[in-house]
């Protein structure tokens, strides 16, 4: 009986993605990976091991600034932005950014790493 019950939760959940619009999947998209950096459920490494492509953000003499990482591509493209502290999500001509709070520490990951090149 309680597998029925776990089943029937599963595709009820199954559903409602299904009939998400893209806008409210971005949305989704965005809303999860600002949470998982200002609630702590993810580590700097682990986040930069997803990252597709980094883009520096880079004052006159190239020292660092800001940097936005590429986390999703080629349906919706969801870039983190520690310049703003947003999760940018693009889908079409749909557009959502979501506010974060770094408490895991990327921007000082990111800003080491510059430094390194």
């Amino acid at each position: 009986m309680e597998k029925a019950k776990v089943y029937t939760e599963r595709y009820i959940e199954w559903r409602k993605r299904k009939s998400e619009t893209c806008e409210e999947q971005l949305q989704r998209m965005c809303k999860a990976h600002a949470e998982e950096i200002t609630n702590k459920k993810i580590s700097v490494e682990d986040l930069m091991e997803g990252v597709l492509d980094i883009e520096w953000i880079t004052f006159n003499d190239h020292s660092y600034k800001a940097a936005r990482l590429l986390v999703a591509f080629g349906g919706p493209n969801v870039w983190i932005n520690t310049q703003d502290g947003t999760v940018d999500g693009y889908w079409g001509t749909d557009k959502v950014n979501w506010g974060f709070v770094d408490n895991i520490g990327l921007d000082d990951y990111l800003s080491e790493s510059h430094g390194c090149k």
